[in-house]
């Protein structure tokens, strides 16, 4: 009997054993964040969309509209709640979608479309994956290769104190110590733009240069003292990182810290061990900077770090190019 494809075409082939379409997920980078493998989480869902193309020059039709694709642990693969089988002739092709959320759509000749928003800190924590692959009907993988690639640029921030402050000296009996800590209060970045439209054909963005958003970046009321290792290095630290829009930096962006030194001075007589002065004071400190000056433009698909070093002197910023998983770095303005 010939096969008989309908436009979802799931359950019509009349094969004694036919192949439903499996698919296997992967990433050209971390997927997340928060994930330092390309292995693609199993406990995120995508979607796919497939068209098949019955010949070479035919007209597409949609074999597959928006389907959830979940990992089933108990068949150890990736599948779709319902079958769906391969055709007999032809090639489809196939557009992948993550997350699972309304604003990731499917066009015909876009593949993914996502209108996208970064309004809050929340909503940076969320990846925006796309992927595409063809397969030959007759010759098909036993699993589709999904390999997701990233929309959005990754945004780490990491933070120092500028250098080892605390000293102690002696003159005659007295021994002056002055204990210097450095503490970062808060890290925010504004002036950037937080919404537009990614299309995956042709690959990239339409940024609404109106909507633009501040992001607090770190904030800790107790503070986050900055220390140095026993050889007086000082020792850089995660703050936070974030998935933003691709995008050239405005002469509005700016990148803001808030942080403050305690010194605590204390004179001490050497021959009686008595404590003759003893003060405590915290000096505030906060600088604005213009992000154009360490990094004009955020490139979709890759990492950017952000190195922010305070202290008593005017604050430092570096900036660090890498892979998603930093495997290759490039300290920009020195390529």
């Amino acid at each position: 009997m010939v096969p008989v494809l309908t436009q979802c075409g799931k359950n019509v082939i009349d094969h004694i054993d036919p192949d439903p379409m499996l698919f296997s997920a992967a990433a050209s980078h971390s997927t997340k964040s928060i994930i330092t493998t390309t292995n693609y989480p199993l406990d995120e869902p995508f979607v796919v969309e497939a068209v098949h193309y019955p010949e070479a020059g035919a007209e597409g039709t949609v074999h597959m509209s928006r389907q959830v694709v979940q990992y089933s642990f108990e068949n150890v693969l990736w599948k779709t709640a319902e079958d769906y089988f391969w055709p007999t002739e032809g090639t489809i092709h196939f557009y992948a979608g993550s997350p699972v959320i309304p604003a990731v759509k499917f066009s015909s000749d876009n593949g993914v479309v996502a209108d996208w928003a970064i309004d809050s800190v929340e909503d940076t924590q969320t990846d925006l994956c796309f992927a595409e692959v063809s397969e030959k009907c007759e010759t098909h993988s036993v699993l589709v290769p999904i390999v997701f690639s990233h929309a959005l640029s990754q945004i780490c921030f990491k933070a120092k104190t500028l250098k080892h402050y605390s000293y102690s000296r002696q003159e005659g009996d007295l021994i002056q110590a002055n204990i210097i800590n450095v503490v970062l209060d808060s890290v925010k970045i504004g002036g950037i733009v937080s919404r537009g439209t990614f299309t995956q054909k042709p690959k990239g963005w339409t940024l609404d240069p109106s909507q633009t958003a501040e992001y607090m970046v770190y904030k800790n009321q107790e503070g986050l003292e900055l220390g140095c290792d026993r050889y007086d290095n000082p020792i850089l630290v995660k703050l936070n990182d974030m998935l933003l829009l691709p995008q050239t930096l405005r002469d509005g962006a700016y990148i803001q810290e808030w942080h403050h030194i305690n010194v605590r001075s204390s004179i001490t007589d050497k021959t009686t061990g008595q404590i003759i002065y003893d003060k405590t004071i915290a000096l505030p400190h906060t600088y604005t900077l213009p992000l154009r000056q360490y990094c004009r433009e955020w490139e979709m698909d890759v990492k950017y770090t952000f190195r922010i070093a305070v202290g008593m002197d005017p604050t430092e910023i570096t900036t660090a190019l890498t892979d998603w998983t930093e495997t290759k770095e490039i300290i920009i303005g020195d390529e």
